[in-house]
């Protein structure tokens, strides 16, 4: 995915997943880090869950996240 983050309200950074988190959840790692204001991108390598969908977790405040599909592999 091609995963683009828009005008997050606070430092903040952005992971991606292919399993649902559990309420309270936080990923151990960050595909996008960022700063208050700030537009970024980043080319994102992730798996699709059995339902061929991704879960999307931003850390701390608000962000427009957009994600464009580039590749399929399987």
């Amino acid at each position: 995915l091609n995963v683009t983050a828009v005008g997050p309200t606070q430092a903040t950074f952005v992971s991606l997943t292919p399993d649902p988190l559990d309420p309270g959840e936080v990923p151990s790692t960050s595909n996008l880090n960022l700063v208050a204001g700030q537009v970024a991108p980043n080319l994102v390598l992730v798996e699709l869950d059995s339902g061929g969908q991704v879960t999307i977790f931003n850390n701390s405040g608000l962000v427009h996240v957009l994600a464009d599909v580039v590749a399929y592999v399987r």
